[in-house]
């Protein structure tokens, strides 16, 4: 009896694993995004609404803990370690689907190839920000240091969009810099995610996006050791 108890045991634990593993590698490091989007031309002496600026907005829901979808977002490595906060570094991420159900994800570096090619259409695409944030020195004040590098998803793109089974993850690198400065010097980095529902609706002379954040619950995930150094605000000029 005991003998069919262990079998049953490991074919669970097989069963289990079978799609714990990587299905995408991305490399951001060395190729330019393109994320410029198109609108209509339009004359503003015809008549029609021209709006002279992209504008955006965000519609904001809030995190269910009952929800089971969840994401842990584990930053691997950070090359250089000794980083300085005005130049690029190298950072290698583990996008892992850690919740129950299977999750969407957008994987494509490049949001403009993405549009449709008819650029009166408004563009419903996902967006996935895998982000490094800061944080300081033990019993140190908070810091304001955050970079972070963004792939796209349409679905009516083939491609662009994959479905992560439970336990199943890609693995992103990605050059980047911090878009905000720390104020103190920073000893770890940590990685984080924004996962977004987006509609562009293009206009005459600019567009306007609406952003909707969406919160499958996070997973708490391990910081590596590094050395940001700070202040680096740049000076203002002299008068």
């Amino acid at each position: 009896m005991s003998s069919i108890r262990c079998v049953l045991l490991l074919l669970l634990f097989v069963g289990s694993g079978l799609h714990a593993q990587e299905i995408r590698y991305i490399d951001l490091s060395f190729a330019g995004q393109r994320t410029e989007l198109q609108h209509p031309l339009g004359d503003c002496r015809d008549g029609m609404q021209c709006v002279g600026t992209d504008g955006g907005s965000a519609n904001d829901g809030a995190p269910d803990q009952r929800d089971p979808r969840a994401l842990g977002v584990y930053l691997l490595h950070v090359t250089p370690t000794d980083i300085n906060p005005l130049e690029p570094f190298e950072a290698e991420f583990k996008v892992l689907n850690t919740g129950k159900v299977p999750l969407e994800l957008p994987v494509s570096p490049h949001l403009s190839d993405l549009q449709p090619s008819d650029e009166s259409l408004d563009f419903h695409y996902l967006s996935l920000s895998l982000v490094v944030r800061g944080e300081p020195e033990p019993q140190g004040a908070d810091v304001a240091a955050v970079g972070y590098v963004t792939l796209y998803g349409s679905p009516d793109r083939d491609g662009s969009v994959i479905v992560l089974q439970p336990g199943e993850w890609i693995r992103v690198r990605a050059s980047m810099k911090l878009h905000t400065w720390p104020s103190e010097p920073v000893a770890r980095l940590r990685g984080q995610f924004w996962l977004r529902r987006n509609v562009y609706h293009p206009q005459p002379g600019g567009g306007f996006t609406e952003t909707q954040n969406l919160y499958p619950n996070v997973t708490f995930t391990r910081s590596i050791a590094v050395h940001l150094h700070g202040p680096v605000r740049p000076e203002k000029p002299k008068q």
